[in-house]
Parts: C-alpha cells; structure tokens; sequence
C-alpha cells in the first residue's frame, strides 16, 4: 500500500478573505483555494494562495471513502439549507 501523500486542490472564489492565526497573530488573506493532501488516515486541508506559507491552519479530516462520501452528501445539504434561507 502507498504510504505517501498525495494532493489535490480546490480553488476558492476570486475575492474571498479568510482571517486566520498566523505565527503569532491573526491575520487577513486572499487564498486561491484549498490544497488537500492525504495517506490511507487522513486528508490535511491547508489554504493555498502567495500567503499560505503564513497561515497555521491546518485542518485534517478521515480519508475513508465512506466518510469523504458522507461529508460530501452533508455539504449539499448545507447549500440547500443557505439557499433555502436566502429564499425565505
């Protein structure tokens, strides 16, 4: 079995500021998305973008299938649940 990581990135949408914990304070940014990497454990999550190498975020998540599928399946629910408000 392969024991190294491996990466995959999801770009943001132009224009979105994060503020997030830098070395020793918080801070604002730009990031142009989010670069995962992942074993047969888990999947790190980090922004991505000219000042991610300043931000401390880190973000890990199981990286069994059933649960990526799961969370994915959650995630649209969560769209409909804001589109429904924006709606109402």
């Amino acid at each position: 079995m392969k024991k190294t990581r491996n990466s995959y990135f999801v770009k943001l949408p132009e224009g979105f500021q994060v503020e997030v914990l830098g070395k020793e304070e918080l801070f604002e940014m730009e990031p142009s998305g989010i670069y995962m990497t992942w074993d047969y454990r888990r999947v790190w999550m980090h922004y991505a973008g000219e000042q991610a190498g300043e931000s401390s975020v880190n973000f890990q998540i199981p990286s069994d299938p059933k649960y990526l599928r799961f969370l994915s399946k959650e995630l649209v629910k969560l769209a409909k649940k804001i589109e429904d408000e924006k709606i109402g």
